[in-house]
This record gives structure tokens, C-alpha cells and sequence, in this order.
């Protein structure tokens, strides 16, 4: 990413990357110093609720690529994106608690219930990237095509996993954390690939398009102040 500046065009994703890292680092170290359950439980909490939120951030940077040269449209896309944001949480929570209190033995912990609200209410954000773009008339870039897909693989799968998870014992257990942990690989993969490969500028596929766009978001604004 320093080599191709990629860094400077999608700096939160950069700051993710070391995160990652970084966390990676502590809870290896953690592992090998046997530290206890307590302490481990509070360290990947912590860990999961940076992720989320720089998630968050990722996805604004994805909605924003588009209109890398119109700042009134992006502030604007900005507010917007909070509400969808709000109410796909709000559905999400909706949707995860039926879960929680009809399936008997669901046993989750409730800290836990509200990072994989924010995963569910991600992977809807991330579709709403590409609807963006296809609205837009815009050709999605190697590099977002390749961040939007790698998150949707490590958001999409957590809440997945952690179901099953729920319902299995020892061995089995283990197993679905090897799954989980070979979709994040998967992710980085994806990852190296898009941001190795040579960068395309967006391309308007219909420049009507983008002004209808514009239009429609400058409406949106005016109905979110009333």
C-alpha cells in the first residue's frame, strides 16, 4: 500500500491493516503466556469493537470513492449513510434478538450480541456499496471491489459462525473456529490481490446518472433537516 500510496486513498483501511496486526501480536503473545480466561475474554472484546469500528469507517471511505472530487455530495452521502447505518442496526437487533430468545439453548453472551448487531448491519451496508456505484453509473474499482469483498467475507461470516458455534461441543468447536479463521485468510488474500494489481479509475458509465444522483442526494438532505 506505500509503494502504490494507496495509504493516502484509503487511509482507515491502512489504519485497519495495522490494527489487525497489531492485534494479532497481543493475542499471540497472550496465548503463549497462558494468561487467563477473564483477561482473554476482555482483550478480544476490546479487539472485535475496534474492528467494528473501523469497519465503520471503511465503509464510509467505499461510499465516498465515487465522489473522490465533490465534497457537498460526499458531506451529504454522509448523513445519509448515518441513517441507513442506524436503521439497518436497528433491524439487525431485530432479527438477532428473535434469534436469541426463540431458539432454545442459544446461549451467546450478551456483550457478543452486540458486535455481530453491527456485523449483520454491515454486511446490508456493503450491499448498498455496490447498488451505489450501480446507481452512480460508475465502474467500482479494482481496489473497493476487493476491500467491499474481503469485508464482506469477515463481517458475514462471524455472525455465522458464532451460531454454530453455540451448538456444538469440544472438537466441533474447534473446528468452526478453523473456519473462521480460514475465511479472514481468505479475506486477506483478496486483499493482496486487488491492492497488488494496477488501480482503474472509476468510469462513468452515464454522466446523466451522476447528476441524477446528485440531485436525489441534495433531496434526501432536504428531508432529513425538515
Amino acid at each position: 500500500m506505500f509503494r502504490k500510496s494507496r495509504h493516502k486513498e484509503f487511509p482507515i483501511f491502512f489504519s485497519y491493516v495495522l490494527f489487525e496486526f497489531v492485534q494479532f501480536c497481543v493475542v499471540f503473545s497472550m496465548h503463549a503466556l497462558k494468561v487467563s480466561y477473564k483477561l482473554n475474554l476482555k482483550t478480544d472484546l476490546f479487539a472485535r469493537a475496534g474492528s467494528i469500528a473501523l469497519h465503520f469507517g471503511i465503509l464510509q471511505q467505499l461510499f465516498h470513492a465515487p465522489l473522490a472530487n465533490n465534497l457537498t455530495l460526499q458531506r451529504t452521502t454522509a448523513r445519509i449513510l448515518n441513517w441507513l447505518t442506524a436503521v439497518l442496526i436497528v433491524l439487525a437487533a431485530l432479527f438477532i434478538g428473535l434469534i436469541y430468545y426463540k431458539i432454545p439453548g442459544f446461549r451467546m453472551l450478551q456483550d457478543y450480541l452486540t458486535i455481530e448487531v453491527c456485523n449483520v448491519a454491515q454486511c446490508g451496508l456493503l450491499v448498498l456499496v455496490f447498488l451505489w456505484h450501480r446507481y452512480l453509473g460508475i465502474r467500482m474499482s479494482s481496489c473497493v471491489f476487493g476491500i467491499a469483498l474481503g469485508m464482506g467475507l469477515v463481517a458475514g461470516s462471524e455472525p455465522l459462525m458464532h451460531i454454530f458455534k453455540d451448538f456444538v461441543r469440544g472438537e466441533a468447536s474447534r473446528t468452526v473456529d478453523c473456519v473462521q479463521m480460514a475465511f479472514f485468510h481468505a479475506a486477506v488474500l483478496i486483499w493482496l490481490y486487488f491492492v497488488g494489481i494496477r488501480q482503474e479509475p472509476p468510469r462513468p458509465g452515464n454522466l446523466g446518472q451522476l447528476g441524477q444522483g446528485r440531485e436525489y442526494a441534495e433531496t434526501l438532505e432536504r428531508i432529513a433537516h425538515l
